[in-house]
C-alpha cells in the first residue's frame, strides 16, 4: 500500500510557505464552504464512484474508476439539498435530499423540511422521486431505507408513513378515546422498483412503529414500538408467520442494530437494564436477552456497521476519546491494514465494494479536514479521490486538547479544548462553544466552527455539559428538565476552571452556539450576566414555552416529537420553563448580543430570533439581528454559513480584541 501522500503534500506546502506562523489564517469563506467532496459511495462492483460536490444546490458525479472519466454528471434539481449517497447496483444511485416547502393548510402558512429518496439512472441520466410521489404520502417527510438491492436485486426495501383509511375512524368519540391509534397513519414497508417506480406494500406496522429490521432475505424481521404516553418501548420479532414482543421496558434507551449472524436474534444498543448500555442480543423466540458486548468502564454508544453487508462488525464506546472495539473477522482486518497505513491520523471506511477489495478510507484527525482515498487491497494502492476542504489544505490549524474539569457539585466534565496555533496559552480571549441537540455531543474530529474561531485567536471551550451523549446514560439523563439549570451551570463551571487554570482572560470571553447552544448563549448571557463579555446565537431559542407550541402545532398533539419535548424540557406553562426562558429574563442581560438565523429553519423558527430580538430592544439592550435568506437550521449553504463566520469575526473582534 502506498505511503501516506497527503502528508507528503502538506509537508511540500509547508516548505514552500515558509513560516507557517507568519502566514495569514485562511479566510472565512475557506472554513464557510461545505465539503467539496462529499457523500462519497462505491458502487457493489468496487468500479464506479459517486459523489456530491460544489455548493448547495450540489451536483452528482457518477466516475468509472478503472477508465478514469466521469461517466455522467447530475445536478437533481436547484431547490433539492444533497444528504446522502447510496448505490442500489452499478446502473442506479439512490439519492436523499431535502426540500425547504411551505404549505398552506388554510390557515397560517408553515414551513417544513421535506425528505425524499430519490433514484439516478446512470444510463440514461434520468432521476426519479421514490415512493413520495403521490397520494397522502406527499405530504410525509422522510423514509427509512433498509435495504438498497441488498437482498433482492434491484429492489429497494422502504418504510415510511402510510395513511390506512381501514384504521381510520371518524367518530369524535372513538377518537377521544384511541386518539393516536386510530389517526389512520401506519409505519409500513414497500418494496419500489427504482428504474420503473413501481411500489408494492410489504408489511403494516402500527402508528408506534418507528424502526424496523430485515432478515438477510429481505422479508420484515423485527420492529421497534414505542408508546410515548407510558414510556414503553417495544421490539416485536417475526417468528414463522406470526408477530411477538420478544422484549419490553420502559424507556426509550434501546435501538436495534442489527441481526445477529445467525438470523436468529435482534442485536441492540442500550440499557435494557439499570447498568451499562451494551450490545445486546434478543432472541425471536422470547428467550432472555443476553450480553453480545459489554465494556467495564465504558456504555457500548452505538454499534459499528460493515457498509459492505450492513453486518455489526464492532462497538463504538462513550467517552471523551473515539473509542473503538471491533470484533474479530474480515472488516477488523482491512481497518488494522489501514491504520498501519495512515500511522498517526484517524481513518474510517466509509463506502465499500461487495467483496470489500475496493473501499473508500476518510483519513484526518482534529486538526486536518479529511481526505478520501480509494484503497484497492488487491493492489495494495491508496489513490487520493477527494478532499473535503481543499483550501485548507497546509493551513496550521487549531490543537485540539482533551480535558476534563469539576462542576460545582463534583462531577466531572468532559470537554474539548482548542487553542490556537503559535500563540501562547495565557490569559486568551475565549470563546465558549456549547454543542446543539441537547443530547448530542462533540467528537474529537475536525470542526468547521471550532477551528475558524481558533484560527482568528481564540481559545475555544466545547464542554460536554451534563444531558450530552456519549457520556454514560446518567450522564444523558441528568439533563432532562435542567435547561438554565444544572445543564447550564456545567457550562458556567466550565467558564470558571479555563480562568483558575491562567487559560482565558476573565474579561474577554463570549458564548457562542446553535441550536440548543444558541440557547445556552442566550441563557449565559440571561442568567449569568457578568460571566460573558459577549453572547452570539445561531437559529437558537429564545422562549421554551412558545417552542413547546410550535412543536405542537408542527406534529400534533399526540407527536411523538412534543412528547420528548414535554420530557425533556417540560410543561408549557411549568413556572421553571417560563423562567428558564432567556427571552423573558433579558432586563437582566448585560453583554451585546448577536443573533443569527435562517428565514427557512424549520427546526428552530425564526420568530424565536425575532422574540428575542424585541425583548432586548424593548429594555434598551445592544443587539445586532441579522437574518439569512433561504437558510435552513443546518447551515447548508455556503454563502450564508461564510456569512454566518463573517459576523462572527466582526462581532467577536469588536468585543474581545483577539489578536
Amino acid at each position: 500500500m502506498s505511503t501516506h501522500r497527503a502528508l507528503a503534500l502538506l509537508l511540500a506546502l509547508a516548505a514552500a510557505t515558509g513560516v507557517a506562523g507568519a502566514a495569514p489564517p485562511p479566510s472565512a469563506a475557506a472554513f464557510g464552504a461545505t465539503e467539496q467532496v462529499r457523500n462519497l459511495s462505491l458502487a457493489p462492483s468496487g468500479r464506479l464512484l459517486a459523489w456530491a460536490e460544489g455548493d448547495m444546490p450540489a451536483r452528482t458525479v457518477l466516475f468509472d474508476l478503472d477508465a478514469r472519466r466521469p461517466v455522467r454528471t447530475v445536478q437533481v434539481d436547484d431547490a433539492l439539498k444533497v444528504r446522502d449517497l447510496e448505490w442500489c447496483d452499478d446502473d442506479i444511485l439512490l439519492v436523499n435530499a431535502s426540500l425547504t416547502h411551505e404549505i398552506s393548510d388554510g390557515g397560517e402558512d408553515a414551513t417544513y423540511e421535506f425528505f425524499r429518496h430519490l433514484a439516478i439512472d446512470r444510463n440514461t441520466g434520468q432521476t426519479r422521486v421514490l415512493l413520495m410521489d403521490g397520494g397522502a404520502r406527499s405530504w410525509v417527510t422522510g423514509t427509512q431505507l433498509l435495504s438498497a438491492c441488498d437482498a433482492k436485486p434491484g429492489i429497494v426495501t422502504m418504510a415510511s408513513m402510510s395513511f390506512a383509511a381501514a384504521r381510520y375512524t371518524q367518530e369524535l368519540g372513538s377518537r377521544l378515546v384511541g386518539g393516536r391509534r386510530d389517526d389512520g397513519w401506519v409505519n409500513t414497508i414497500f418494496e419500489v422498483d427504482p428504474r420503473s417506480g413501481k411500489t408494492v406494500p410489504v408489511a403494516a406496522g402500527t402508528p408506534f412503529t418507528v424502526d424496523w429490521l430485515l432478515a438477510a432475505d429481505g422479508t420484515p424481521l423485527a420492529r421497534t414500538e414505542w408508546q410515548p404516553q407510558t414510556q414503553t418501548l417495544s421490539i416485536v420479532g417475526r417468528n414463522g408467520d406470526s408477530w411477538r414482543v420478544i422484549h419490553e421496558q420502559r424507556g426509550r434507551t434501546l435501538a436495534i442494530a442489527g441481526r445477529s449472524p445467525d438470523g436468529r436474534a435482534v442485536l441492540a444498543v442500550g440499557s435494557s437494564d439499570s447498568g451499562r448500555s451494551k450490545l445486546w442480543s434478543l432472541p425471536l423466540d422470547g428467550a432472555p436477552a443476553s450480553v453480545v458486548y459489554e465494556d467495564p468502564e465504558h456504555d457500548v454508544e452505538a454499534a459499528l456497521i460493515d457498509p459492505r453487508d450492513g453486518s455489526v462488525v464492532g462497538a463504538r464506546l462513550s467517552g471523551i476519546e473515539l473509542r473503538r472495539e471491533l470484533f474479530p473477522g474480515p472488516f477488523a482486518k482491512r481497518e488494522a491494514a489501514l491504520a498501519k497505513a495512515f500511522a498517526g491520523a484517524a481513518v474510517r471506511i466509509g463506502s465499500s465494494s461487495a467483496d470489500g477489495r475496493r473501499v473508500i478510507a476518510a483519513v484526518g484527525s482534529e486538526s486536518q479536514p479529511e481526505t478520501y482515498y480509494l484503497v484497492d487491497f488487491t493492489t495494495g494502492r491508496a489513490d487520493i479521490v477527494g478532499e473535503a476542504y481543499p483550501s485548507l489544505a497546509g493551513a496550521r490549524l487549531g490543537q485540539v486538547r482533551e480535558i476534563s474539569y469539576r462542576a460545582r457539585d463534583g462531577h466531572p466534565i468532559p470537554a474539548y479544548l482548542v487553542l490556537p496555533a503559535d500563540l501562547q496559552v495565557e490569559r486568551l480571549p475565549m470563546v465558549v462553544l456549547p454543542h446543539g441537540g441537547p443530547e448530542d455531543r462533540d467528537y474529537p474530529t475536525f470542526d468547521y466552527l471550532a477551528q475558524f474561531l481558533a484560527s482568528r485567536g481564540y481559545a475555544v471551550l466545547q464542554p460536554q455539559f451534563r444531558g450530552s451523549t456519549g457520556f454514560s446514560e446518567a450522564h444523558r439523563l441528568a439533563g432532562y428538565r435542567q435547561w438554565g439549570r444544572l445543564m447550564q451551570d456545567d457550562v458556567s463551571d466550565g467558564v470558571k476552571a479555563m480562568v483558575a487554570q491562567g487559560i482565558a482572560d476573565p474579561k474577554r470571553i463570549c458564548i457562542v452556539g446553535a441550536s440548543y447552544g444558541g440557547y445556552a448563549a442566550l441563557a449565559g448571557a440571561a442568567f449569568t450576566p457578568d460571566l460573558y463579555a459577549c453572547a452570539a446565537s445561531i437559529n437558537g431559542i429564545s422562549d421554551l414555552p412558545n417552542m413547546l407550541g410550535y412543536s405542537q402545532e408542527k406534529g400534533g398533539k399526540e407527536s411523538n416529537s412534543l412528547a420528548y419535548w414535554k420530557d425533556h424540557i417540560g410543561l408549557a406553562g411549568d413556572p421553571a420553563v417560563i423562567a428558564a426562558s432567556p427571552a423573558r429574563a433579558a432586563k437582566g442581560i448585560l453583554a451585546p448580543v448577536l443573533l443569527i438565523h435562517g428565514e427557512q429553519d424549520t427546526v428552530v423558527p425564526p420568530g424565536q430570533a425575532a422574540t428575542m430580538a424585541r425583548e432586548l430592544a424593548r429594555y434598551g439592550k445592544v443587539h445586532r439581528l441579522v437574518w439569512l435568506p433561504g437558510e435552513d437550521h443546518w447551515l447548508s449553504k455556503p454563502a450564508t454559513r461564510t456569512r454566518t463566520l463573517e459576523e462572527l469575526e466582526r462581532f467577536l473582534g469588536e468585543h474581545l480584541a483577539a489578536r
